[in-house]
């Protein structure tokens, strides 16, 4: 049966999601043949200014479309603007946009719960985590909008697909869904090849501490940096990602914008640690990035954090501010613990790879080899 992903964010490489469409694409590809993509052109350029006349337009154009046909080759289905128009959809009536496919149905695999289904087909729908119905006051999604727009692909969905078995927890919790319907495939490390190995700002290999991400409050950011002051290491913190420019300047503080793929993992495959005490996360993909890559991983000992890590890093209470500063001091003074928990980290990501990742999601297709879908 063919398979398809979405290519929503095919050209994007600085989100979770992003990461994830990736990893899932090349799953697919180490494990059988390489999945079809849903392309609409965009290839990732979200976010970018629309003019009031093309607002107009697609908000017209999803209240008065219910259906889109797609064309189909060998390599891609397709229709023009598809995944904003099902927002548009979505957004202006509540519904769902509904897909019409030419030739044999398969299985689609949104990366993301799009407001959209492939009728005939089996439609599975990545939901990465539900913190804002969780946690609302330290996340940056609002949490009825996701909670809608979850309902509402839930209602339609063969399965929900999550990223981790905390995640699975919490979806279950926060929507009272049944138990069968969401399924933890987990994910995988990918694109992990570096760069010249040149470091930015001046840094030096094992010279310094790293957190990459975001900087919104569930990442712990001001915890984090308090707790690495008060630690006396004489090693910089460096903070890399696309949001930290309101971070307060301090002696010791490196703020680097978001950084091309291989310099992040030269960043990454150098530091002394990762230190990644988040509050809240549906997988931690650095943690799983940096144990890869050999490089010791601070992070917080609950929820995905600690499902990931798995005891190969140095565990500590995010809330504890006290309890993060001497997780760095012990870092800062014990090379021995340093070399145990590269060792455990690259064992532990083994548990992360494409190959692992593909073949559980191809498990999961197998469910569906004798649905009635498919006796055409």
């Amino acid at each position: 049966m063919p398979v398809c992903i979405d290519g929503r964010l095919a050209a994007a490489e600085a989100t979770g999601v992003a990461s994830y469409a990736g990893a899932l694409r090349d799953g697919l590809a180490a494990t059988g043949p390489a999945p079809l993509v849903l392309d609409d052109d965009q290839h990732g350029r979200f976010g970018e200014p629309v003019s009031t006349a093309g607002m107009i337009r697609r908000g017209l154009a999803g209240r008065l479309r219910s259906r889109v046909s797609l064309q189909r080759d060998v390599a891609r289905l397709h229709a023009p603007d598809v995944f904003r128009l099902a927002q548009s959809r979505f957004t202006s009536t509540g519904k769902l946009l509904t897909l019409d496919c030419p030739g044999p149905p398969g299985i689609m695999h949104w990366t993301y719960p799009i407001p959209a289904r492939i009728n005939g087909w089996v439609n599975l729908y990545t939901v990465h985590d539900v913190i804002p119905l969780v946690a609302p006051d330290v996340a940056a999604v609002e949490p009825a909008s996701l909670q809608r727009r979850i309902l509402a692909v839930a209602a339609v969905a063969d399965r929900l697909l999550t990223v981790s078995a905390s995640a699975r927890e919490q979806i279950l919790s926060a929507l009272s869904l049944s138990s069968a319907l969401v399924v933890d495939c987990g994910t995988a490390v990918t694109a992990l090849e570096p760069g010249d190995g040149r470091l930015p700002a001046d840094l030096r290999p094992d010279g310094y501490y790293l957190y990459c991400g975001l900087a919104e409050p569930r990442k712990n950011l001001p915890r984090l940096i308090a707790a690495w002051r008060a630690s006396g290491t004489r090693y910089p913190l460096v903070l890399t990602g696309p949001d930290h420019q309101s971070v307060a300047s301090q002696p010791g503080l490196v703020i680097l914008p978001y950084q091309p793929r291989r310099v992040l993992v030269d960043l990454m495959r150098q530091a002394r640690a990762l230190l990644f005490p988040s509050l809240h996360e549906g997988f931690g993909l650095p943690v799983a990035e940096a144990m890869a890559l050999g490089t010791p991983v601070l992070a917080a000992n609950g929820g995905a954090l600690a499902e990931v890590a798995d005891g190969a890093a140095v565990m500590v209470d995010p809330h504890d501010e006290a309890a993060i500063t001497q997780g760095i001091a012990l870092l800062d003074r014990d090379d021995a613990l340093r070399r145990d928990l590269a060792a455990r980290g690259r064992a532990r990501a083994q548990a992360f790879t494409i190959a692992r990742f593909g073949a559980r999601v191809r498990r999961l297709h197998d469910e569906f080899a004798s649905d009635s879908r498919f006796d055409v």
